[in-house]
């Protein structure tokens, strides 16, 4: 039996009914998230849905605040509230003016019942820790006090002499959706036609699919489940079909670092591989320009919507540098990569979502080879998510239980006939 098949099937065992990752519809909690660039966020407060929570950021001077979207009295937005002590650091809910200290949560006044309201001290709204690094806004989700900021963060992102371009929208669908599809085969297919890789030549397949757990990054001080394929195979004829990938004449880009078929083969910072990391971010070298790299977090806003933030790290080597770097961000990188490039993946995600709404089931399957890789990512959360995962829980590994599998065939009953 093939060993990439073997290793597919010998992480059947991990789609438990009842697991850290089927419990994380709305994402895992006890992290840091990156959520906007710093300039979105001013004296107006500004309304998000992350992990489920509806949350209110506010700026009042250089520092920004996020406080629980909802007043404790009658659950109004406390993003439609007003600053009406300017000067400090306050928020008062527009419906009955309870104004809020934004550092602590406390209720400081009660305006419409007066200076000496019984509210006063009462009452709390809860805060969330705020970080602002390199001009982004990043957000603790989990209860207790923090982690460091750099327990969460890549090290090469936060590094001083980083570059940092963000781009973030909302997209339909499940995040989990995202995280296990981000890697493992899909590649070769689904990017084929991306007007960023129109002049490559495109590979057929990795000969060998292989995803390794790397207990220690240290360029990014971080643990990632690796997609380590390095066989790639350029076309192979498919019994009674032909050959497959066709060649076409503009696809005439193949360097013999075989960059035409996956990212590239040269490091980046110290970085040689693909990764994805807890709570669900994937790292890729060379993208989207040469000698970058990128990350990308799927950051759930509900079951059915998440946050898709884009980071990529830069390094100029001088002013000239540097512009070049921006104007070919601007006119390609940018729109094409980012934008049009990572759009396709946004777009089966969608579909995926509303197919696990049908069938019930989103699993990876080990008959696919690739789907080594979502499956070790589901591992992964299970053993490793802070706070929830059994290896650092202390709790008894799961045992083993039978992995659902995918439909037989799509839109019909398992029992119907295939059609003649």
């Amino acid at each position: 039996m093939d060993s990439a098949l073997r290793e597919n099937q010998a992480s059947a065992a991990t789609d438990a009914s009842d697991t850290p990752y089927s419990r994380a519809v709305t994402g895992f909690k006890n992290y840091w998230y990156p959520i906007l660039d710093e300039r979105s966020v001013g004296r107006r407060p500004k309304r998000m849905v992350l992990l489920g929570e509806p949350i209110a950021l506010v700026r009042r001077g250089k520092r920004i605040y996020a406080v629980q979207d909802e007043c404790p009295h009658r659950g109004a937005r406390l993003s439609l509230g007003k600053d009406e002590f300017p000067g400090t650091d306050t928020l008062a809910c527009r419906f009955h003016g309870w104004t809020f200290d934004l550092k602590d949560g406390r209720c400081v006044a009660a305006l419409t019942d007066g200076p000496d309201s019984p509210v006063v001290g009462k009452v709390r709204v809860r805060t969330f820790p705020v970080e602002q690094r390199k001009g982004i806004v990043f957000l603790w989700m989990g209860r207790g006090a923090p982690v460091p900021l750099e327990e969460d963060i890549p090290a090469l992102l936060l590094r001083e002499d980083t570059k940092v371009k963000v781009r973030y929208r909302q997209v339909y669908g499940n995040w989990r959706q995202h995280a296990e599809g981000s890697a493992g085969g899909h590649f070769f297919m689904l990017h084929r036609d991306a007007i960023a890789l129109l002049n490559h030549r495109l590979g057929a397949y990795n000969a060998t699919p292989r995803a390794e757990l790397q207990e220690y990054d240290p360029v990014d001080k971080r643990m990632y489940l690796l997609e380590t394929n390095a066989d790639f195979t350029w076309g192979a004829d498919y019994l009674g079909l032909g050959n497959w990938p066709p060649q076409r004449p503009w696809r005439r880009s193949k360097p013999p670092n075989r960059r035409a078929a996956r990212g590239t083969s040269t490091e980046v910072q110290g970085i040689k591989h693909i990764g994805i990391s807890l709570p669900g971010f994937l790292r890729v070298r060379h993208f989207p320009q040469n000698g970058a790299v990128y990350y990308e977090w799927y950051i759930a806003i509900d079951a059915h919507h998440y946050f898709y933030m884009q980071l990529s790290g830069h390094w100029p080597k001088n002013i000239l540098h540097r512009a070049w770097i921006n104007l070919w961000y601007n006119a390609w990188a940018g729109p094409m990569r980012k934008g049009h490039f990572n759009n396709q993946d946004k777009s089966v995600v969608q579909e995926g979502t509303d197919f696990e709404d049908r069938q019930g089931v989103h699993r990876p399957t080990p008959l696919f080879r690739p789907d080594v890789f979502p499956r070790r990512w589901i591992q992964m959360c299970n053993a490793y998510a802070r706070g929830e995962g059994w290896k650092v829980t202390g709790q008894q590994a799961p045992g083993k239980v039978k992995a659902e599998e995918i439909p037989l065939f799509a839109g019909a009953s398992d029992t119907e006939p295939l059609g003649q």
